[in-house]
């Protein structure tokens, strides 16, 4: 079976760990978010604010569980506005994103299987090298009403705007469309039309 690797980028609410877990069974590969990573330092620095980022130890095992300092959150620890908002903060620090970086290489070196994997630079900075680089994009009013359903209601489109806008404007690793990617916009369409898009143009690769 061909070790695969496909990224997916875009911004917040428009499908891409939905895409990418749908890929990853069909075609026999791992599916990883990125934003697990951010989303668990943010939670640990807030539960430990005393500890700096050269502190910070971070792995993902073969089973895709993040540990980080020998502390592992469960899915619904990671989603709270204060959680996003902490994570958005962090992912502008060049320390932490070479951080996450190194984890997310080192991860895909040692998967016996494909790895499809979602975030903001992973076709740009992370997997430039990747078989397909994808960009998934949607109207924010269609973004906004997926995020509410995400984060029960917590996050608003006012704070996707906010998140957007720091997304595409820090300075190290801003959200932009990958070199030589596939840019998909699904605002009325549905995933399985998606898939079958990229499905498409990985028999072109």
């Amino acid at each position: 079976m061909m070790r695969i690797l496909v990224t997916i980028d875009g911004p917040s609410g428009v499908g891409k760990t939905t895409l990418g877990s749908l890929l990853a069974k069909d075609l026999g590969a791992s599916f990883f978010s990125s934003g697990k990573l951010y989303r668990t330092i943010a939670s640990y620095l807030l539960h430990n604010p005393e500890f700096l980022v050269h502190d910070l130890s971070l792995s993902i095992d073969n089973e895709l569980n993040i540990i980080l300092n020998d502390t592992s959150f469960s899915e619904s620890e990671l989603y709270s506005k204060e959680i996003n908002s902490k994570s958005s903060e962090i992912a502008k620090q060049k320390d932490i994103r070479e951080i996450v970086s190194k984890s997310l290489l080192s991860l895909y070196e040692h998967l016996s299987t494909g790895l499809i994997i979602e975030g903001r630079d992973m076709g740009t900075v992370v997997f430039p090298f990747a078989n397909l680089k994808i960009y998934l994009d949607a109207d924010i009013k269609v973004r906004a009403q997926r995020r509410l359903k995400q984060s029960n209601d917590s996050e608003t489109m006012k704070d996707l705007q906010i998140r957007d806008e720091n997304d595409m404007n820090r300075d190290q690793s801003p959200l932009k469309i990958p070199e030589n990617s596939l840019y998909i916009d699904n605002t009325n369409m549905d995933m399985v039309e998606v898939v079958k898009i990229v499905k498409e143009n990985l028999k072109l690769q």
